[in-house]
Order: structure tokens, then C-alpha cells, then sequence
């Protein structure tokens, strides 16, 4: 029997036409569609400037060098700030999709960003990033339930998987324009200019997204059951392979939060050394070498992870090595190869991406059907939680393998992330390398 979402589907976006057009075959309708619009704009308001926030605390502190021991724990307690945030932003979601219906909260959560923009643009100092985070970044994480829901209702169970991928693409093109653009402004304004001209440019971004979600969104579906209020509640509901997914999936993100706020105050040393003129810009080529290589891989896995026989699951298995395998790259490859060594370590980066539209189709299949929403949020609010403490210890770790031998800091965080990551990779093949995975009723 359908449940009451996808009612409400087949009233305002009439049923599946048996997956034979392009547009089925994509998982595009209204809704789907309204969704890529928000991704597109929304993700480059945020890339223009959210990579470079360290190098930005950077210019606003002037530390004597980037390994200052009291500048790195600057950068881990952003780094705790930021997924501590993201943890009540995913459980907010959650509830606020659940209750509001989708449609609705994801017109609210558009509009949020705004308020922190205005606090960017208008203050330059330390205090006004941490103040302006809780809003502009609120809006992956505080939609990311609501989103899902809206593919899961949206489109079939056999196209998910090419639906998310489009969505993940759909990213990528945007951090590639966002990272392109962001690096020349930054190259002729400088780095304080540069920035606050992006978050001008992300403040018109954002409100072009709220008004075609507005005129496009068709899905409205709610949750069956309230259950936010009980989330020891709902984390018992969660399907043992859910919770199996879930720690794999916080180890995997401790690898990649231990290294995460680090890197690109890691590399850029390293691009002023060789390429001591337009730093700016090869810093950006290195985030577009990450990007391009997801499209690339979104591409080809897309459409095999979505044929009918085919397991998502060793995709999802080598997105899980590969978090382990970036932060070793970027140690080994980096002081080995210089600029070279990088951007091949960045190609390991977008490999990180291999299996992620396999894994949230997987999340999209597990959850609980009548509260789908909410249990999406608690998913991902669980995991934030785990993992805020990773920024703080890797900035500790740096600062530990300084202190043993100057200039192994770096490389000590970075050993650290991988042995994590591969601890993660391996519990989910442990797992799920041959039993069935099984699905929530």
C-alpha cells in the first residue's frame, strides 16, 4: 500500500512513467528540478568563501606563522563550532521538515543563511565569523533531512541512486565555479576584500534559489509520526544495518575532521613556494582538481549503482577508503612531489565521493518509512556529534608532532586521520561485504 507521501506525490507530479525517458531516468520532475536549482546557487554562496574561512581567521589574527600552536586551536575550535552547529541544525531539520512539510522548511531554511551574510559583509573580526556561522552554514546541514525526504518520495526506489548523483554533480559544478570566481577576486582584492565581495555575490545567489523553490516545489509531505522529542526513541527504531552504517560512517568523518579545517593552511605554504605570484589561484585549482574528479566519478558509478542486482554497497566500501587514503596522500605526496604531489592528492580527495549518492540512497532505503524525516536528521545530528571532537584533536595532534620534531606536526595529524579512516572502512566491509542489506519496514 502507498503511504501518504507518496500520495501526495502521485497527486501533484503524477505516477513514474516506468523509468524510460531521459527525465526518469535522471529522477527529474518539478520538485526534483527546484531542488537542483537550490543546490546549484546555494552551494556557490557558500564555496565562494567557506573554504577559505581559515585562511580569512589567518589574515584577521596575523599569527606569526600558521603552525602557532594557539592559532591552530583557533582553527580546531572552528572546526568543533561548525559540527557541533550542524548537529542541532540536523535534528532542527529534521523536526522543522517533519512538521512544517518540506516544502515550507526548505523555503525557511534558504532565507537563514542571509542573516549571517549580513553579519560578514557588515563586521570584519573573529567574533563576527563564529557569530555568522550558525546561520550561513546552516543550510546542508538543517536541509539535508528534508531534501532526502523529497527524492525518496519524489522517485522510485531504483532511480534514488541517479537522483542523488545528479544532486551531487550538481555540487560539484557549483564549487567549480564558485572556487574559480572566489580566486580571482581574491587574487585582485586581496584576501579580506575578496572574501566580503564574495558574500555580497552569495546574498543575490540565495535569493534567486528561495524564489524558484517557491514557484516550483510540488512535494508537501510530512511525517506519519512526531518522534523528535524522543530520540533515544527513535535511535532504538533505527535498523541494526543503519546503526552498522552510522559507526562507519563517524569514523570515516573523524578521518576526515581531524584533517579537514588543516588542509588548505597545509597547502598553501606549500603553493607560495613554488607558485609565489597568484597563490590564490592554484589554491582554487586544487579544490576544482577535487571537484571535477567527483563529477567524473558521479558520472560513471551514478548509473552503475542504480541498475537493478547491483549493491550499493562497495561503493559505498570505497568511499570509506578513500577518506583514510586523503590525509595519507597529502602527508606522503605533498612534501614528495610539491604542487604535483598536492594536486594528486586532491584527485584522492574526489574520490572520497565514489560511493556518497549510493549511501544516502542506502539511508533514503533503511530508515523508518513513517518518520523519515526525523530519523534522516537524527541519523546525521548522531554523527555531527561524534565527530565535533575530531578538529580539536587534530589540532592538538599538530601541535604534539611539532613539539616531538618541528614541521612533523602536519604530518602526525595527517597519519592520525588515516589510521581512523581505515579503521572505519574497515568495520562497513566487515559488515556489509557479503550479507544482504536489509530494509526497514
Amino acid at each position: 500500500m502507498p503511504n501518504s507521501a507518496e500520495k501526495q506525490r502521485s497527486a501533484s507530479e503524477g505516477p513514474p512513467r516506468g523509468g524510460r525517458g531521459w527525465r526518469d531516468w535522471l529522477g527529474l520532475n518539478a520538485s526534483t528540478f527546484a531542488l537542483l536549482a537550490a543546490i546549484l546557487l546555494i552551494t556557490v554562496s557558500t564555496e565562494l568563501w567557506s573554504p577559505l574561512l581559515p585562511e580569512y581567521l589567518k589574515a584577521l589574527k596575523n599569527p606569526a606563522n600558521a603552525a602557532d600552536p594557539w592559532f591552530l586551536l583557533l582553527i580546531g575550535a572552528y572546526g568543533f563550532y561548525r559540527d557541533g552547529l550542524e548537529a542541532i541544525n540536523y535534528y532542527a531539520g529534521g523536526a522543522l521538515g517533519a512538521w512544517l512539510n518540506t516544502r515550507r522548511a526548505l523555503l525557511l531554511f534558504n532565507l537563514l543563511p542571509l542573516v549571517g551574510l549580513g553579519v560578514l559583509l557588515a563586521w570584519q573580526s573573529p567574533v563576527a565569523v563564529f557569530l555568522a556561522i550558525p546561520f550561513i552554514c546552516i543550510w546542508d546541514s538543517i536541509a539535508g533531512p528534508a531534501t532526502i525526504t523529497v527524492v525518496g518520495d519524489a522517485i522510485p526506489p531504483d532511480r534514488r541512486t541517479m537522483a542523488f548523483s545528479l544532486q551531487a554533480i550538481f555540487r560539484r559544478v557549483s564549487r567549480i565555479v564558485a572556487n574559480t570566481l572566489s580566486g580571482l577576486l581574491v587574487w585582485h582584492l586581496g584576501r579580506k576584500a575578496g572574501i566580503r565581495a564574495d558574500v555580497a555575490i552569495s546574498i543575490v545567489l540565495i535569493l534567486i534559489a528561495a524564489a524558484i523553490q517557491f514557484r516550483m516545489m510540488k512535494t508537501t509531505s510530512r511525517d506519519l509520526t512526531a518522534a523528535l522529542h524522543r530520540p533515544r526513541h527513535l535511535l532504538s527504531r533505527f535498523p541494526s544495518d543503519l546503526k552498522r552504517l552510522l559507526a562507519a560512517d563517524v569514523l570515516a568523518r573523524w578521518a576526515e575532521g581531524l584533517a579537514g579545517p588543516f588542509v588548505i593552511l597545509y597547502c598553501v605554504p606549500r603553493l607560495a613556494s613554488d607558485m609565489a605570484a597568484g597563490t590564490a589561484l592554484y589554491q582554487s585549482m586544487l579544490l576544482n582538481i577535487q571537484a571535477v574528479t567527483n563529477i567524473i566519478l558521479y558520472l560513471i558509478i551514478g548509473p552503475l549503482a542504480s541498475r537493478e542486482g547491483l549493491a550499493k554497497k562497495p561503493w559505498i566500501g570505497l568511499t570509506f577508503v578513500f577518506f583514510a587514503l586523503f590525509p595519507i596522500s597529502l602527508a606522503v605526496l605533498g612534501p614528495a612531489a610539491g604542487v604535483a604531489g598536492l594536486a594528486l592528492a586532491f584527485v584522492f580527495g574526489g574520490m572520497r565521493e565514489i560511493g556518497e549518492p549510493a549511501r544516502k540512497a542506502m539511508i533514503a532505503d533503511l530508515v523508518p518509512a513513517d518518520v523519515k524525516t526525523q530519523a534522516i536528521g537524527l541519523y546525521w545530528s548522531v554523527r555531527s556529534v561524534a565527530v565535533m571532537w575530531a578538529s580539536p584533536v587534530g589540532a592538538l595532534a599538530w601541535i604534539a608532532g611539532d613539539r616531538i620534531e618541528p614541521g612533523a606536526g602536519p604530518h602526525v595529524m595527517f597519519g592520525l586521520a588515516g589510521v581512523v579512516g581505515l579503521i572505519g572502512a574497515g568495520l562497513f566491509f566487515v559488515r556489509f561485504g557479503r550479507a544482504p542489506v536489509g530494509v526497514a519496514e
